[in-house]
């Protein structure tokens, strides 16, 4: 078994897990690596439908929009209502875009253990 590596933006995604690998379906499901070291496994699911996953963790990763211009990272909930928690995000940063969605934290407060640990991930490290 190999020791997780410290985290970096390019270290926060793990390879997606064995059984998915080996059904040829490592595009729809990935771990992610929170600061602490634990791995969230995550689904791939069109932006759009966002809406479709009440009590979600979802993670939008930075992505290259039309015209070359960047979008920006996004990390936050979908409250039970369907409704986007987090860091104000306009509708068009959702078009076209693929979410990652964490279904199983059971509760608000396992949510927010969640969203904690993946604070800052695709923030670059400090040097110094």
């Amino acid at each position: 078994m190999q020791p997780l590596e410290t985290q970096t933006p390019d270290t926060a995604r793990a390879d997606a897990p064995r059984a998915a690998t080996e059904l040829g379906l490592t595009d729809r499901y990935r771990y992610l690596l929170g600061r602490s070291g634990k791995r969230y496994l995550f689904s791939t699911v069109p932006a759009e439908r966002l809406g479709e996953y009440p009590c979600a963790i979802v993670v939008l990763e930075p992505t290259i929009g039309r015209g070359g211009r960047p979008k920006k990272a996004w990390i936050g909930e979908i409250d039970r209502d369907g409704k986007r928690r987090g860091a104000r995000l306009a509708g068009r940063d959702l078009s076209g875009r693929m979410a990652l969605v964490h279904l199983l934290a059971g509760d608000a407060a396992q949510r927010r253990t969640v969203l904690d640990d993946l604070d800052g991930l695709f923030e670059p490290e400090c040097e110094g």
